[in-house]
């Protein structure tokens, strides 16, 4: 079920429900009732559920049954009260100034226009114990708690209270969220008893912190959904970590599929202790799901992130490269900077690596290279269909190019490498295969070209 908690106006646009949402549906996290598809127990806006008033019915209930009371202090006498508690080192808190008015008192100073809040009276002298599943039992003491509003005088209703009443009349079974909400379900355990309900089951999990141990926040990266996703993050690699986070299945595979964490998960086996957010790790599964993607899923996913390189080749040099720098990258973000090496100009840099194919065995490989250039297809105006052909053609080309160096002695590493470093400027990279297919016939003349004149300078 999705419910959106939109009680408080100034924080709630639909623009953020409709975010909320897109983020759940990209993750793969589906609803089956909610705002947008209805069911049973709507409606699912507690904007909404106030206007057919739901929290106003319950409060007045409440009202009835002595367990709540109308409050008329102004919002400058409780700032000056919080600030006394906190001058005498105490914790701030409702001081009851209005418990004892009158139920006919009360009614007449609204009708005079008085403004009121409704604040729930809170048991004094008690221990509210909260069962929590992963915490144990944690037990709180009424009197610090204080009697907290429950319907501001706008007529606004308050979280705790709101959530109260709608996992009562949406039959929620588990309320699972952060450690700092603990405090909240002591005071929403009182709400369940007052309106004759049992409390679902609670469980509180830890905070997730950043590296250096404090909380997560901007400064150590991303922190929304919608952040990862424009980074180049996949959603299953995202659902992946973040279930890990102090939580660890039975086994050893921590690569899981949705599925599997569906069948797998238990509270039981959720750590107490803070989790930390480890980006290496992240980074580390996302390559893990990138490197199992088709070929069509790999260009779906990333051709957003391709800028240039999109207009710049042609269907089977597009997925060629793709192909080739799938096995580098980390995030889809990766793939513009490294597919630009198939079509930038001239990439040779002549005052790196590139002087060690300025000997004899640098200058044959390149003349041999370009000697044998005819029975190298080309990949520019071909189809992706055609892109297994083409590897195999270039497959076929460097065997060639192979057998012509080990009749003149040059071994194959130095083949590979004064290729590479004519076609990229680089030791290291794509395999050559797919640097010949994706390049071109032309273009690869065109580098064997540009290296033979700095060889033999």
């Amino acid at each position: 079920m999705l419910r959106i908690e939109d009680t408080d106006a100034a924080r709630s646009s639909r623009q953020f429900e409709e975010s909320i949402m897109a983020d759940l549906d990209w993750l793969g996290l589906h609803w089956d009732e909610g705002p947008d598809k209805g069911g049973d127990f709507g409606p699912y806006r507690q904007s909404e559920r106030a206007e057919a008033g739901s929290y106003r019915a319950a409060a007045e209930r409440l009202l009835t049954e002595r367990k709540a009371y109308y409050c008329f202090c102004s919002q400058e006498r409780l700032e000056n009260l919080k600030k006394e508690c906190l001058a005498q080192g105490e914790m701030p808190q409702y001081d009851r100034a209005c418990v004892d008015i009158a139920p006919d008192e009360a009614a007449a100073r609204m009708a005079a226009g008085e403004p009121a809040t409704i604040r729930f009276r809170v048991p004094g002298k008690r221990q509210v114990t909260v069962a929590d599943l992963i915490h144990g039992h944690t037990a709180f003491s009424t009197d610090v708690l204080g009697d907290f509003i429950i319907l501001r005088s706008d007529g606004g209703v308050s979280y705790n209270f709101a959530v109260v009443v709608d996992d009562i009349a949406m039959e929620i079974t588990h309320v699972i969220r952060g450690e700092d909400h603990l405090t909240n379900t002591a005071r929403q355990a009182l709400v369940f008893e007052a309106l004759g309900h049992e409390p679902p089951a609670f469980a509180h999990h830890s905070l997730i912190m950043g590296p250096d141990g404090g909380k997560l926040s901007k400064r150590h990266g991303a922190t929304s959904v919608g952040d990862f996703q424009r980074m180049g993050y996949l959603p299953g690699a995202i659902v992946n970590y973040l279930a890990l986070l102090s939580w660890s299945p039975e086994g050893e595979e921590e690569k899981l599929s949705l599925e599997e964490m569906g069948r797998d998960f238990d509270l039981r086996r959720v750590s107490k202790s803070p989790a930390i957010f480890d980006i290496a790790k992240l980074n580390w599964l996302n390559g893990l799901y990138i490197r199992e993607l088709d070929a069509e899923a790999l260009s779906a996913a990333a051709e957003p992130f391709l800028g240039d390189a999109a207009a710049a080749l042609s269907g089977a040099q597009l997925a060629i490269a793709e192909a080739a720098v799938q096995t580098s990258l980390v995030t889809l973000a990766d793939a513009g900077p490294l597919v630009s090496l198939f079509f930038q100009a001239d990439p040779l840099d002549r005052g790196g690596e590139a002087a060690e194919i300025q000997d004899d065995a640098g200058r044959r490989v390149l003349a041999m290279a370009a000697e044998r250039l005819p029975e190298l297809p080309d990949a520019v105006d071909q189809g992706s269909e055609q892109a297994g052909p083409l590897l195999d053609a270039a497959r076929t080309f460097i065997k060639s190019l192979k057998d012509a160096c080990k009749a003149e002695e040059i071994p194959p590493k130095r083949l590979f490498r004064t290729l590479r470093i004519a076609l990229t400027g680089r030791t290291s990279g794509p395999e050559l295969p797919f640097l010949l297919a994706g390049l071109g016939r032309a273009t690869v003349a065109e580098r064997l070209q540009a290296a033979s004149e700095f060889a033999g300078s």
